[in-house]
């Protein structure tokens, strides 16, 4: 069976300077301990409501606000790609996020259309500790995430693809597959009312109510129109033809 390619964000900004700032992450680990503190933030990417409509999937995106580059003395206008290739720490603190965010807290499925602002680090032994414990801020980081999410995943939906769906189908069966479709969770546009007989007169007169079709339009899950051919074919005795193409990620409240 095909997979469905399901993804995770967040409805609103949600930021740990409003829930207590700081996130301390302290273990010990055979023995060794670990210890960093980070302040973040993840902001939907995605500016329009995205509860009411579908959206293009973007990767999650993670920057360095001014008090984190000051505290690892890098300058503010270097894109944080080339911070990585030149600094170690940097590197382990934005692969703790992006790791973080390739599992979000509801399915789990990867996060898409969410950036992560690192508003700033700290440790205990400094900027010296994490050079010669740079996992620590990797762990830190990564948990700093996981942590935000879980505590707002009510902030948090699933997105599923949504197919743009055109149905042509003989007049008389139009209620049929709208029944059909309303079944499948999918959202009908317009249906276009028209007349396949080519000829004229009192001949296409007569034959109006055999010959007519009609277009619907609409959108509908990938997921509820997997093997749709055959239901279309079986629904309609093979009167019936469709177009599928994929137009964005929706919000989903129902997943398989």
């Amino acid at each position: 069976k095909p997979a469905v390619t399901y993804r995770e964000t967040i409805v609103e900004s949600l930021d740990r300077r409003e829930d207590g700032g700081f996130y301390n992450y302290d273990r010990t680990i055979g023995g060794t301990r670990m210890q960093a503190s980070l302040l973040l933030s993840l902001e939907p990417t995605t500016k329009n409501n995205i509860s009411s409509s579908s959206v293009l999937l973007s990767d999650p995106i993670v920057t360095l606000g001014p008090a984190a580059r000051s505290f690892f003395d890098v300058d503010e206008d270097t894109p944080e790609q080339d911070l990585m290739e030149q600094n170690d720490i940097i590197r382990s603190l934005i692969m703790g996020c992006t790791g973080s965010l390739t599992r979000g807290c509801i399915g789990p499925y990867p996060l898409s259309n969410v950036t992560c602002i690192i508003h700033d680090v700290n440790a205990e032994g400094g900027i010296q500790y994490l050079k010669s414990m740079p996992g620590a801020l990797r762990a830190a980081a990564a948990s700093a995430v996981t942590d935000l999410l879980t505590q707002h995943k009510n902030s948090v939906t699933v997105l599923e693809p949504c197919m743009s769906l055109e149905v042509t189908v003989p007049g008389e069966m139009v209620g049929t597959v709208l029944s059909d479709l309303n079944g499948r969770r999918g959202t009908v546009g317009d249906v276009v009312l028209g007349d396949d007989n080519v000829g004229g007169g009192e001949q296409k007169k007569n034959n109006n109510a055999v010959h007519s079709k009609a277009l619907i339009r609409g959108e509908v899950p990938l997921a509820e129109i997997l093997g749709y051919a055959n239901a279309l074919r079986s629904l309609t005795g093979g009167e019936a033809t469709f177009t599928a193409e994929y137009k964005g990620h929706a919000p989903c409240d129902f997943v398989q």
